[in-house]
C-alpha cells in the first residue's frame, strides 16, 4: 500500500518491521513474500535511496541464509 501511494521510505520501514517479526521463520510463504517485496521495489533501485538499498540487502540475506 505504501508503494502504491509513493511512500517508499514508509514501505521500507514497514518491511524492516515485518522481517524483524519473521524471526527464525523460513517458510515458503515468508520466502515468497520477501522475494515479492524485492521484486516490487526493484523499479525504485535507480533512485539510490539508502533505505531501499539496506532493505534490498536484508531481503537478499533473508533469502540466501534461509
Amino acid at each position: 500500500m505504501h508503494l502504491k501511494r509513493g511512500s517508499i521510505e514508509q514501505a521500507c520501514a514497514t518491511w524492516h518491521r515485518a522481517i524483524d517479526h519473521m524471526g527464525g521463520v523460513r517458510s515458503v510463504r515468508t520466502r515468497k513474500a520477501v522475494a515479492r517485496m524485492r521484486s516490487d521495489l526493484a523499479r525504485f533501485r535507480a533512485r539510490g535511496l539508502l533505505c531501499l538499498a539496506e532493505l534490498d540487502e536484508r531481503g537478499r540475506d533473508f533469502l540466501t541464509n534461509g
